[in-house]
């Protein structure tokens, strides 16, 4: 799993794959073979080959790579919204922007066809997003600064959590 939000000829790295889970879905047609051919081309690019059901991938792919460029591309909206009647906000925006942000510079065509290929896992990605996005509202909203300090603690020992499991402490 490895990419760019920039896409082209221009955008080519030749260690764009090094180091980084190669995803391979076999089916039932794939025998020993092919497998072994898909993996020797994952190695050949420097990739680690993780071998998952179709399913599963489109489940975890919609949690961890589909749901971030939507939220990357809402937030750009509504930033772009209120830069249309402040121009200075562009000028406020800083490096937390710019890294939240990133994903909606991803080419839309790409990923139009992968929404609507995978659009039940994303849709229940969306569903769980706008569950949380609705409970941290609700935090904010009632002022309660212990809750609201308890649900950020938690996301922060997530994220935590999250690096250690990609070995970036």
């Amino acid at each position: 799993m490895c990419g760019k939000e920039i896409a082209g000829l221009e955008a080519a790295e030749a260690t764009l794959f090094h180091h980084k889970t190669f995803i391979l879905t076999p089916t039932s047609r794939t025998d020993e073979t092919m497998s072994d051919l898909a993996k020797a081309l994952v190695a050949a690019v420097g990739a680690r080959p993780l071998l998952l059901p179709a399913a599963q991938h489109d489940q975890m792919v919609a949690a961890i790579s589909h749901l971030p460029y939507l939220a990357a591309s809402v937030l750009m909206r509504v930033a772009a919204e209120q830069a249309a009647q402040d121009g200075r906000l562009w000028q406020v925006s800083a490096s937390g922007f710019r890294d939240t942000a990133r994903l909606a510079g991803s080419d839309p065509a790409m990923l139009r066809d992968i929404l609507l290929t995978n659009r039940e896992a994303v849709l229940e990605q969306l569903g769980q997003y706008q569950g949380q996005l609705a409970a941290v509202a609700e935090l904010i909203q009632r002022g309660d600064e212990t809750a609201l300090a308890a649900w950020l603690q938690a996301r922060q020992t997530e994220y935590a959590a999250y690096r250690r499991d990609k070995g970036e402490h």
